[in-house]
């Protein structure tokens, strides 16, 4: 009988296994018009910034799927973008499975998302704000308050906080949506960093919209309560490492480089952007000039293509590392990288001592240190 039990155990461990869930997320779906060959886009978003995960292939039905080689960590917010134009946004949290039926000619505006609920209220999100653009004309939408109530609805009953992080996020004609500067705006910042408090405390996200929140008291003429202002900031201090490859397969450390008692500046770049020949000259200015004072950069590039990256990173001086499709956004969230270029100045103490987000402030920041 024993014999029997060990047996019936064994099939059954089997057929589980056999059974058992992916590891990641993953989305499908059919978009029509679309032939084989053709590509989709798939996109992450962090806090402004949006960079390429992959590309997706389609076959000759206007099929294609992805599968995420891990769960999702915290909620993310993912887009599936056309070569020709139109992005379809979709949630995902741990292993969802998020399915979008599609045409090419209405990809941004008539697909229709199942597999979560989450995933159909995001539709629902895009097609309020479609249809009052549509209404209203673009900057009529910015002020308008039956739109923003019929949000607010999507956001307050959001214990998931990703619709909710969504939303705040949207812009209408280059401008947010929901700005915190404004009364009525600001009351929903504030409860969608309640909810992050409540059911999302390890998020990182819940740091930024905190921060937007008290910045908009400010600005309002309402000062924080003197317990709140320890949550305005994002910390500084306080070193995350990061250990990424460099363009020669050598790994580095960013905690071993900050630990040899110079000073470090973190880089966070991305070599394909408009902006990063000027970076990177004030760059090497800095590092010429203070190089025997003990200065090293550590500078990590956001690029999806990882040959661009490797093209650039041979000419620098400096450690130069990237961080892949498949190493994920979390180290930008760790350090609240919401735009780019951006720089952290790391002291002799190993402790990250000043954030520059404006690379002309950046020697000046540095001598306070050197």
């Amino acid at each position: 009988m024993k014999a029997k039990l060990l047996v019936a155990a064994a099939v059954l461990a089997a057929m589980s296994a056999g059974c058992s869930r992916h590891a990641g997320w993953s989305v499908d779906g059919t978009v029509e018009s679309l032939a084989k060959g053709d590509k989709i886009a798939l996109e992450a978003f962090n806090n402004g910034i949006w960079y390429v995960v992959d590309s997706i292939d389609v076959n000759d039905k206007g099929y294609f799927s992805y599968q995420s080689p891990e769960p999702a960590k915290y909620p993310e917010i993912m887009r599936l973008t056309l070569p020709s134009g139109g992005s379809v946004h979709f949630p995902v949290d741990s292993v969802d499975d998020i399915t979008v039926r599609a045409t090419a000619a209405g990809f941004a505006h008539d697909a229709v998302l199942s597999g979560t609920p989450e995933a159909v209220r995001m539709r629902q999100v895009d097609s309020i704000i479609v249809e009052a653009q549509a209404r209203l004309g673009n900057q009529a939408v910015l002020t308008d308050r039956d739109t923003k109530r019929a949000l607010s609805q999507y956001i307050l009953g959001d214990s998931s906080t990703v619709i909710a992080y969504y939303v705040l996020n949207k812009s209408v004609a280059g401008k947010p949506l929901f700005n915190p500067s404004e009364s009525f705006d600001n009351r929903i910042y504030g409860a969608v960093a309640q909810n992050y408090e409540n059911y999302r405390p390890e998020d990182p996200r819940g740091a930024v919209i905190r921060k937007y929140y008290f910045e908009g008291r400010k600005a309002l003429g309402l000062l924080p309560e003197p317990e709140a202002t320890t949550t305005l900031e994002v910390p500084v201090s306080g070193l995350i490492d990061i250990t990424r490859y460099d363009n020669k397969g050598v790994s580095h450390s960013l905690a071993d480089v900050a630990s040899k008692k110079g000073v470090t500046l973190l880089s966070f770049t991305s070599y394909g952007a408009d902006f990063s020949p000027a970076y990177n000259v004030i760059l090497n200015d800095l590092y010429t000039k203070y190089r025997s004072n003990g200065l090293e950069i550590y500078q990590l590039s956001v690029d999806s293509d990882e040959g661009l990256w490797k093209q650039s990173a041979v000419n620098l001086p400096w450690i130069t590392v990237w961080n892949s499709t498949t190493d994920g956004p979390s180290v930008l969230y760790s350090y609240n990288v919401s735009s780019l270029p951006l720089t952290y100045i790391i002291g002799r103490d190993g402790e990250i001592g000043a954030r520059v987000e404006d690379p002309t402030k950046l020697e000046s920041e540095l001598k306070k240190f050197l």
